[in-house]
């Protein structure tokens, strides 16, 4: 239960805390079409730039072939250095959403997880990853076509990765326009977050209660257990001045049941002075060993 709380947790990180995309976690149809809409934006921007590859809209050749010479020059000016700041660009823009995107997908074939949550797992690892992938798709093909220089193959990846924060962009629009709604938005989602884990506190608190409880009545016990043990010394010293010693019975077999709690409870009871024997289990025993029994049931 700990464990898919933190989950959730890691699902609002990963979508983003200032990103439209944290609606998918949410319950109220408003969110999710304003983040479905932001998703389809963004999808339909990249397509632009795709579909302008695709049908050289803004090819530009580079091949110059002079009229006194036969051969021509090729006037482009990309090379290697341009492809590997593209690279840290994407990797550097996308590769956190995919790698969350990633996580978010696995996530949601945990069966710990409600099929809801679940649900919204998969929605926000799927968008993640598309729109991250397709960003990197159209920026490659694009600059493929129709970039000729280093410094334009930067321009167009940049523009291309703007897009990819649109979705920020609009949260940030919507707490302009009403903060208020978009607050109850949130705290609605991390109290969703926050409910299991409130009830774990609850339960520990519970559980300390209890314990401290315990330790309370270990000590009461403790304490009664070393009165018991004082009083017993007392009455013994109170025995031993009156000259008398209590000795039980060693049993000569070994016995059971009945006959062995009638013979452990038998006991002699000595006279130090006069050095007479009183068997408590003689019938016949006389008064003065009922008045020593007394002696023996007090201890």
């Amino acid at each position: 239960k700990k464990l898919s709380e933190k989950d959730k947790k890691y699902a609002l990180n990963a979508l983003g805390k200032d990103s439209v995309y944290r609606f998918f976690m949410g319950k109220h149809c408003i969110g999710w079409i304003i983040a479905l809409a932001v998703v389809g934006f963004q999808i339909g921007m990249l397509f632009e730039f795709v579909k302008a590859a695709d049908e050289n809209v803004d090819l530009i050749f580079t091949w110059s072939c002079p009229r006194e010479y036969f051969l021509c020059d090729d006037t482009a000016e990309l090379n290697w250095r341009g492809w590997t700041v593209f690279g840290v660009l994407m990797g550097s823009h996308l590769l956190k959403d995919i790698v969350n995107g990633t996580k978010l997908t696995f996530l949601s074939s945990k069966q710990r997880h409600p099929c809801h949550d679940r649900l919204r797992f998969f929605v926000g690892g799927l968008v993640l990853n598309f729109v991250a992938l397709f960003t990197m798709f159209a920026s490659v093909i694009y600059n493929r076509t129709v970039t000729t220089s280093n410094t334009e193959l930067i321009i167009n990846s940049v523009v291309i990765l703007f897009i990819t924060d649109t979705d920020e962009k609009l949260f940030g629009v919507l707490m302009a326009m009403n903060p208020l709604w978009v607050d109850n938005m949130s705290r609605q989602i991390n109290e969703k977050c926050d409910d299991n884990d409130n009830d774990v506190d609850i339960g520990m608190e519970g559980l300390k209660r209890k314990n401290l409880a315990l330790q309370s009545g270990m000590n009461d016990m403790k304490t009664q257990i070393d009165k018991l043990v004082q009083e017993m010394n007392d009455m013994k010293e109170m025995m031993e001045t009156k000259g008398f010693k209590c000795t039980p019975r060693s049993p000569s077999r070994r016995l059971s049941g009945r006959s062995a709690k009638r013979e452990m409870s038998s006991f002699i009871l000595e006279g130090s002075a006069g050095g007479t024997s009183y068997n408590a289990m003689d019938p016949n025993a006389s008064d003065e060993k009922e008045e020593l029994s007394g002696y023996n049931e007090t201890l």
